[in-house]
């Protein structure tokens, strides 16, 4: 699959507007029907788990749904828009509409690290640790994330960084 369809991305001269979490839409999906099945296939143990292992279970099962939904719905489709001629960064969800969340030449990148994952942040120069906004999927350690990260520096990070040094220097 090309970078362009993997984050939705499109690029003009003066725009840059990608989803960074697309591609987690595929994997919640395969999670999804998981939990279908562990809860279709769950009750054929009732004779051999006991009631309370059951309801933790699906109380569980609940949780994930819910989150994989989420995923699916709403994180999946945050769009992030570089804006040139505005020297703007803006922010768009399902559940809010488009708002301005940056200056191009206050904004700096960044790496984020959460629990053996990374992933990239985008935040203001001065305050990035107070309010910042993850503008890649997560990245652990493996050939096939090593990939992903080339992937997504080389062609969309760098233009990012591009559009934030041009604004830097204007």
């Amino acid at each position: 699959m090309k970078i362009w369809e993997k984050y939705n991305l499109q690029e003009t001269s003066d725009h840059l507007i990608f989803q960074p979490f697309k591609p987690l839409q595929k994997l919640s999906q395969w999670f999804l029907i998981g939990i279908f099945i562990v809860a279709i296939l769950f009750p054929l143990l009732r004779s051999y788990v006991d009631a309370v292992v059951l309801y933790s279970v699906y109380i569980l099962l609940g949780y994930f749904f819910l989150h994989s939904l989420y995923d699916i719905l709403i994180r999946a489709k945050i769009t992030y828009t570089f804006d040139l001629k505005e020297k703007s960064i803006y922010r768009e969800s399902p559940i809010s509409k488009k708002r301005k969340i940056l200056k191009l030449e206050e904004a700096v990148i960044f790496v984020s690290s959460e629990m053996g994952s990374w992933h990239y942040s985008i935040g203001a120069r001065k305050s990035q640790f107070v309010k910042s906004y993850s503008i890649s999927e997560n990245f652990s350690s493996g050939k096939k994330s090593d990939r992903k990260q080339a992937e997504y520096e080389n062609q969309i990070l760098v233009k990012i960084q591009n559009m934030i040094d041009t604004c830097t220097t204007m």
